[in-house]
């Protein structure tokens, strides 16, 4: 949604005893050589990007509007009538997964780091065939419409408000992250300020969300799934050709063997761990279940969900790889990052030096500053792709890989959004507020919880734009709450072991919040990853003491058959 990492905790987090150096991820601050690329572009250039872009939102507009026209029904706002084919559900579940930071983001890191980067990011496909294959079908089967629906139907009320409470904290983060990152990337590739570019792409979002419902979201979808495609995929093979094959690529003095080499940069377990966090960050998160409900049936969800993790994985792996080797081909390339390096550490210099004059061993002195050139040359990475996009492609082809950035974040924001307004209205005005509500008081809930989400979202996202931080949250506390619910309910369901999962879902997060805020995250291991590991002992120890809990509706489900998963 993707929702995906803008940055990854262990390798912009330059951790080196207690001392810590963030990233404030892409757009942290534009460099004078990119401004001035900027400024040297023709008037038609211009024209033309700029056109390209006012398009593009335009026939997003008219989509939405389009959509409303369908709106009937509570079923049609929240899961599209439950009609959508398999092809899709494929592509609005790959246009969902390619947010910013799968894009823009990664480019960056590729550049910065080599293959291992793109390596990582496998992970996220391969949860998204996992969950096509064996989650995807029985979601389905059971016509729910939100996430907490299904931990209520195995776990009980206790457990469906975790769920609540967890998915709200989840959409709302990654819906100020994605708000963030439109003002972000439409600042680094157009120079338009981010303020006002948080303005107009939330506006647009924001309305045809309200309007549509999921049925604009995923229409938008499918039509930024065909933009990303095209934008990402024709700009890696055109480089690829420029460059005379991935032979000439490789063989190119400035990219060289050691960039595909995994453990060049990253350590073995810091992979491993970051691999295992991504596997587990992004898991039936709601924006992937909905796309699971809106099938026309198990069959139909299960090849478009699986299959869009199997295209994401041929595709997206290799078309970052490429275009961030690429940058590194690239002379001008080369300069405008290493113009943003001196910028930063430039920036950083005074506050660093205190720092280090209070260390007192070489050793550790040298390894700090080791750590502190390691996250500001990741952060400059950050302006590789768009400083590609300025110095090497044709306008034509520059407009269209625009139009594909702002895709690629725009189509995270607008299922984060529509998820968001589902669960109020199912989760809390549904069950707490007024039960016997009917469709009309249900739509206008759902539209005006979209409307007031989206706009206080887009203020937030003025003031917090630190996109890593916030998506660093989120996903921290995501798996170790809510993960172990959905595989414990669709394999090794028992409803006399319900307590445990309850508790485990309890522990998880609590175990991360020690991990993350009080032991600072040690031996690389990402505090999601450590959270579900706990979460998961939590259950294991507690599964033989189930049978002397007492049953009541808080720790035990009272409407679902061990057989009817």
């Amino acid at each position: 949604m993707n929702l995906g990492l803008w940055s990854v905790r262990s390798d912009v987090t330059g951790k080196v005893g207690a001392n810590h150096t963030k990233t404030r991820g892409l757009g942290s601050g534009d460099c004078d050589l990119f401004d001035s690329i900027l400024a040297d572009m023709t008037t038609s250039d211009r024209a033309w990007e700029l056109g390209t872009l006012g398009v593009y939102l335009g026939g997003l507009l008219w989509i939405g509007l389009r959509s409303a026209r369908e709106i009937h029904t509570v079923d049609d706002y929240t899961v599209a009538g439950r009609g959508m084919p398999w092809i899709v559900v494929l592509a609005t579940t790959a246009a969902t997964m390619v947010g910013g930071g799968a894009s823009v983001g990664y480019v960056g890191k590729c550049y910065a780091i080599g293959i291992a980067a793109a390596v990582v990011t496998c992970a996220w496909h391969l949860q998204l065939i996992f969950t096509g294959l064996f989650l995807a079908p029985r979601l389905r089967g059971l016509g729910l419409v939100t996430v907490a629906q299904y931990v209520d139907r195995h776990f009980g009320e206790l457990a469906r408000r975790i769920a609540v409470v967890s998915g709200g904290l989840f959409l709302v983060g990654a819906l100020v992250a994605q708000m963030a990152a439109i003002g972000t990337v439409t600042e680094m590739v157009l120079g338009i300020p981010g303020h006002w570019a948080v303005l107009l792409g939330g506006s647009v979002v924001v309305l045809y969300s309200t309007v549509g419902g999921i049925r604009a979201v995923v229409k938008t979808d499918v039509m930024q799934f065909v933009v990303l495609v095209a934008g990402i995929g024709g700009a890696s093979a055109w480089l690829v050709w420029k460059h005379g094959g991935w032979g000439g690529l490789v063989a190119h003095p400035d990219v060289g063997l050691e960039n595909f080499n995994l453990t060049s940069t990253w350590k073995p377990v810091r992979l491993a761990t970051l691999f295992g966090a991504f596997l587990l960050g992004e898991m039936m998160v709601p924006p992937y279940a909905v796309r699971c409900f809106i099938a026309k049936d198990e069959k139909h969800a299960r090849r478009g969900v699986a299959g869009g993790g199997v295209f994401l994985l041929l595709f997206l792996p290799v078309a970052t790889l490429t275009l961030g080797m690429a940058s590194r081909a690239e002379p001008a390339v080369k300069e405008v990052v290493e113009a943003e390096y001196l910028k930063i550490r430039e920036s950083n210099a005074e506050t660093r030096e205190v720092e280090l004059e209070r260390i007192a061993d070489s050793e550790l002195r040298r390894t700090t500053e080791e750590g502190h050139e390691t996250a500001d040359r990741s952060r400059a990475a950050q302006v590789a792709f768009p400083a590609l996009m300025r110095t090497t492609f044709p306008p034509w082809m520059a407009g269209v890989m625009i139009a594909a950035i702002i895709a690629a974040v725009m189509s995270s924001a607008d299922s984060c959004l529509s998820c968001l307004a589902t669960s109020v209205m199912e989760d809390i005005y549904r069950v707490h507020i007024d039960p016997s509500a009917g469709d009309a008081r249900l739509l206008q809930v759902a539209r005006w919880t979209t409307l007031l989400a989206g706009v206080v979202s887009a203020v937030c996202a003025l003031v917090w734009s630190n996109i890593a931080d916030i998506l660093e949250f989120i996903y921290d506390f995501w798996a170790p709450s809510m993960v172990l619910p959905f595989l414990v309910g669709a394999f090794c369901y028992r409803r006399s072991q319900s307590p445990a999962v309850v508790f485990a879902m309890i522990g998880g997060p609590l175990a991360t919040a020690i991990w993350r805020f009080g032991l600072e995250s040690p031996f690389d291991i990402s505090p999601g990853f450590f959270g579900f590991g706990v979460s998961v002992l939590v259950y294991l120890l507690l599964r033989p003491l189930c049978r002397r809990i007492p049953e009541n509706h808080w720790l035990c489900a009272g409407v679902i058959e061990e057989g009817a998963k």
